[in-house]
């Protein structure tokens, strides 16, 4: 998965970024950021996230699909080709600061999955959604509180 992901990057994220890199004299070690999720059901998590980022695929492959998120990727792969062996929702979890907690939930609701009601802590509140996959992703949004 790595190779993979690492020669994908190299052939697009070169292009995506010059713009950025002709701006800054002193470029960041880190160009960009992105995540992916694992998942035994490529075609249901790509409707899924569809649905939950009111966006198309930037990439559209048979086992790896991926979507511009904030300027990063955010992709799905497929557990057999990628992790076979491992266990839903056992990978890192994916955390993306959101600026509308209450559109993320009602889209995750509409797509299928159960949300639970968002966390409101001080200075920041938290939405948990698990993906139809068993795979968290948390949305925070930093409040003035």
């Amino acid at each position: 998965m790595r190779r993979f992901v690492t020669l994908t990057l190299a052939a697009v994220l070169p292009t995506a970024l010059g713009a950025e890199q002709a701006k800054s004299a002193d470029p960041a070690p880190i160009m960009a950021m992105g995540a992916y999720v694992l998942t035994d059901d490529m075609e249901g998590s790509e409707a899924f996230y569809r649905a939950l980022f009111e966006i198309d695929p930037a990439i559209g492959l048979p086992d790896f699909v991926a979507f511009d998120v904030a300027g990063g990727w955010f992709a799905i792969a497929s557990r057999d080709k990628y992790a076979p062996g491992s266990e839903a929702g056992s990978g890192a979890v994916p955390y993306l600061q959101s600026a509308d907690l209450e559109t993320l939930q009602a889209r995750a609701t509409a797509a299928g999955v159960t949300v639970p009601d968002i966390i409101e802590e001080p200075g920041i509140h938290l939405l948990k959604i698990t993906d139809p996959n068993g795979q968290l992703i948390e949305f925070f949004k930093l409040t003035s509180q």
